[in-house]
């Protein structure tokens, strides 16, 4: 995770573990980034569209003045001032525009990395699971083998106390038969 690739505008984004995904986020980064030049590219055609429409109406207006008699000195200072305040609202808004670009780029940035950790989470959640399928497996194994020797014991036992009381009962007869066969020569 920390290897960085590069996309063609130059932005970074972490390398992923996959092929087929790291393709698909390069082609929907480079899709959004083109969404984002485009509209900025749109913003500054209608911004200059703007200018140039106000400049003409400063030379209407201008041409309609000296017609009226006004000293042109005067109408140039005011339409002037005018066309300065445009400027000014248009860089205003041209630095909200450009906030505005930013924080989405942020937000997508975020998004990613939200998208990315979620993943994360889920990749080290199945490695949980499968460990401990793994855990159980080996448990219900040694469980399993416990008991056949358990069962293994067991039948030992049986057979040992079978063979015991088996003995000890021919073991008591011929005692019984010894002290029989005593008593007689006797």
């Amino acid at each position: 995770m920390s290897s960085y690739s590069s996309s063609t505008t130059g932005r970074r984004r972490l390398v992923t573990k996959t092929d087929a995904e790291e393709k698909a986020l390069d082609k929907i980064s480079r899709e959004a980034e083109a969404r984002m030049r485009v509209k900025r590219e749109t913003r500054e055609q209608a911004r200059q569209h703007r200018y140039s429409l106000l400049e003409k109406r400063v030379e209407v207006r201008a041409a309609s003045v000296m017609l009226q008699g006004i000293p042109c000195q005067v109408v140039l200072v005011v339409f002037q001032e005018e066309a300065e305040v445009y400027r000014q609202d248009a860089a205003v808004s041209g630095l909200v525009n450009d906030k505005v670009v930013e924080l989405e780029d942020r937000f997508q940035q975020a998004m990613f990395l939200y998208s990315q950790l979620d993943n994360e989470k889920s990749a080290l959640l199945y490695e949980e699971v499968k460990l401990l399928k793994r855990t159980i497996e080996a448990m219900t194994a040694t469980q399993n083998y416990l008991k056949a020797e358990i069962a293994q014991r067991d039948h030992l036992i049986h057979v040992s106390l079978s063979c015991l009381v088996s003995q000890s009962v021919e073991g008591a007869r011929q005692l019984q038969l010894c002290s029989f066969s005593m008593i007689r020569t006797l």
